[in-house]
C-alpha cells in the first residue's frame, strides 16, 4: 500500500511541475524583459515555445509508452526536464532561454500521458478514483499556483528561480519513481513513424498558427492551416489502415465514454487553462491589484481542489463517473458566470474569490471521473496511446482556449469591460459543451465492454 502511493506521490510531482510551468513564467515576464532585454515576440516565445514543444508530440509521447515501459518514459523525461529548468535559469540571452523553453516542453510531453497509464497499473478499479482525485488537485494546484510562486520567488530571489525551484522538485520525485514506480517490459512491436511524422508536423503547424496568428499574414495563416489540415486528414486516413500498431487507434472513440470524457475533458482544459491568464489580467491591468494579491483572489480554487479532490475520488469509486462529472462540468460554467458577473457589474474584485472556490469545487469533482471513464474505456494494451490521444486533445483545445481568448482581449482592447465580460461568457459556453459531454458518460466504470467491442470490431475490419 504504502509504495503505491508513494509511486503516484512520484507521478504528481513529475505532473505538477509541467503544469506548474505553463503558468509561472507569466508573472515574471516584466522581470525577464528588464533583465534579457527581448523585444515583444522574443518574450511571447518564453510562454509559447513551451507551449508548442508540450502539446504536440503527445500521442508520439503515449505510444512510446507503450512500447518502452511508461516507467522508463516518464523518468527520462523528468530528469531532462530538471536539467532543461537548470539550462534556463542560466540562459545569457533571450534566445538561449526561448530553447531551453522548448526542450523543457519536450521533456514535459514525454512526461505527461504516462501517469494515466501508470496509475492503472498501480491500482485496482475501486481506488482509481481516489487516486486520480489526487491526480486532479495537483492539476488545478499546479496551474493556479505558478502565478503566486513565481511573483514569490520573483520578488525575493529573481526571476531564475521560477525555474531553478523545479530541480530539487524533480531530484526527489525521480528517486521516488526509481524506487516504487513499477516496471514493465513494454511491447517490442512497429512503431507506426509515418503516423508520428504526420501527426506531429500536422499538429505542430496548427498549434504554431494558434499561438501566432497576431503576428502572421491573413495568406500565410490559409495557407498554414491548409497544410496542417492535409497532414491530420493524411493521418486519419493512413490510422485507420494501422489497426492495433496504430499510433493513436482512432476505433478508441467509438467507445462511447472514451469519447464523451474526451470531449469533456477537451472542454475542462479549454476553460481551466484559458481563463487564468484573463483572470489575472483583469485584476492587475483593470482593477490595479498587485501580482500577490491578484493571485490571492484565485488562490481559493487550489485550496478547494486540493482538499476535497480525496473526497471526490472516493465518491467516484462509489457512484461511477456520470454524476460526479456532470456536477463538476455544471459547477464550471457556474465559476465562470460567477466571476464574469464580477467583471460586468464591476463590484469588488474580491469577491472573484467566491467565484474561484466555485472553481475549485469544479476541479475537484470533474478531473476524476472524466479520466476514469476514459482510461477504463480502453484495453490495458493501448492504454498508453489512449493516454497521449486523451492528454493531446485535452492540451490542443486548452492552446486554442489561449488563441480565442487573446483573440477577443485584443479584438476589443478599447473597451477592457466588455472584452472581459466575452471572455468569460465563452469560456462558460465551453463549460456548458462540457457538462452535455459529462451526461453521456457511462453509470458504472466499467473495465471495459466498449473498448473490447471496439478492439473487436477494428480487428474484424481489417481481417
Amino acid at each position: 500500500m504504502a509504495n503505491r502511493w508513494a509511486g503516484l506521490a512520484a507521478l504528481l510531482a513529475g505532473f505538477f511541475v509541467i503544469l506548474l510551468d505553463t503558468t509561472i513564467v507569466a508573472v515574471a515576464s516584466p522581470s525577464i524583459q528588464s533583465d534579457l532585454k527581448p523585444d515583444v515576440a522574443g518574450l511571447f516565445w518564453v510562454t509559447a515555445g513551451y507551449l508548442l514543444a508540450f502539446s504536440v508530440p503527445l500521442l508520439v509521447a503515449g505510444r512510446l509508452g507503450d512500447r518502452y515501459d511508461p516507467k522508463r518514459v516518464f523518468l527520462i523525461g523528468m530528469a531532462g526536464f530538471a536539467v532543461a529548468s537548470a539550462l534556463c535559469g542560466m540562459a545569457p540571452s533571450v534566445g538561449w532561454l526561448v530553447l531551453f523553453r522548448v526542450v523543457q516542453g519536450l521533456a514535459a510531453a514525454a512526461m505527461a500521458p504516462q501517469p494515466l497509464t501508470l496509475i492503472r497499473r498501480l491500482f485496482v478499479a475501486d481506488e482509481r478514483g481516489r487516486a486520480l482525485g489526487a491526480w486532479g488537485s495537483v492539476a488545478a494546484a499546479g496551474a493556479l499556483l505558478g502565478p503566486v510562486l513565481g511573483g514569490l520567488l520573483t520578488a525575493v530571489l529573481e526571476w531564475r528561480w521560477i525555474f531553478w525551484v523545479n530541480v530539487p522538485l524533480c531530484g526527489v520525485a525521480l528517486l521516488m519513481g526509481w524506487r516504487w514506480i513499477p516496471r514493465s517490459q513494454g511491447r517490442a512491436a512497429h512503431l507506426d513513424l509515418l503516423g508520428a511524422v504526420t501527426s506531429t508536423a500536422g499538429l505542430g503547424v496548427l498549434v504554431w498558427v494558434l499561438l501566432a496568428w497576431r503576428d502572421i499574414s491573413a495568406p500565410a495563416i490559409a495557407a498554414a492551416v491548409a497544410v496542417a489540415a492535409a497532414l491530420l486528414v493524411v493521418f486519419a486516413f493512413h490510422e485507420r489502415r494501422m489497426g492495433p500498431a496504430a499510433l493513436a487507434p482512432l476505433g478508441l472513440y467509438r467507445s462511447p465514454g472514451y469519447r464523451a470524457a474526451s470531449v469533456a475533458m477537451a472542454a475542462l482544459g479549454t476553460a481551466f487553462i484559458a481563463m487564468a491568464l484573463p483572470a489575472m489580467l483583469y485584476l492587475q491591468e483593470v482593477r490595479g491589484l498587485g501580482p500577490m494579491e491578484a493571485a490571492l483572489v484565485m488562490a481559493p480554487d487550489a485550496v478547494v481542489a486540493a482538499v476535497l479532490s480525496p473526497t471526490a475520488g472516493r465518491w467516484v469509486d462509489r457512484v461511477g463517473p456520470r454524476r460526479p462529472a456532470t456536477l463538476g462540468m455544471a459547477l464550471l460554467a457556474a465559476s465562470l458566470l460567477l466571476i464574469g458577473l464580477v467583471v460586468v457589474l464591476e463590484v469588488n474584485p474580491w469577491w472573484m474569490t467566491l467565484g474561484a472556490a466555485v472553481l475549485g469545487v469544479a476541479n475537484a469533482v470533474a478531473w476524476s471521473p472524466l479520466s476514469v471513464a476514459a482510461m477504463a474505456s480502453v484495453d490495458a494494451a493501448a492504454a498508453g496511446a489512449a493516454s497521449g490521444m486523451f492528454s493531446a486533445v485535452r492540451q490542443v483545445a486548452a492552446v486554442t482556449g489561449v488563441a480565442v481568448t487573446g483573440a477577443v482581449l485584443a479584438g476589443l482592447a478599447s473597451s477592457p469591460t466588455l472584452a472581459f465580460s466575452v471572455v468569460f461568457a465563452v469560456l462558460a459556453v465551453v463549460a456548458i459543451v462540457g457538462v452535455v459531454a459529462a451526461t453521456r458518460l457511462p453509470l458504472t466504470p466499467t473495465d471495459d465492454a466498449h473498448a473490447k467491442a471496439a478492439a473487436i470490431a477494428q480487428e474484424e475490419e481489417h481481417a
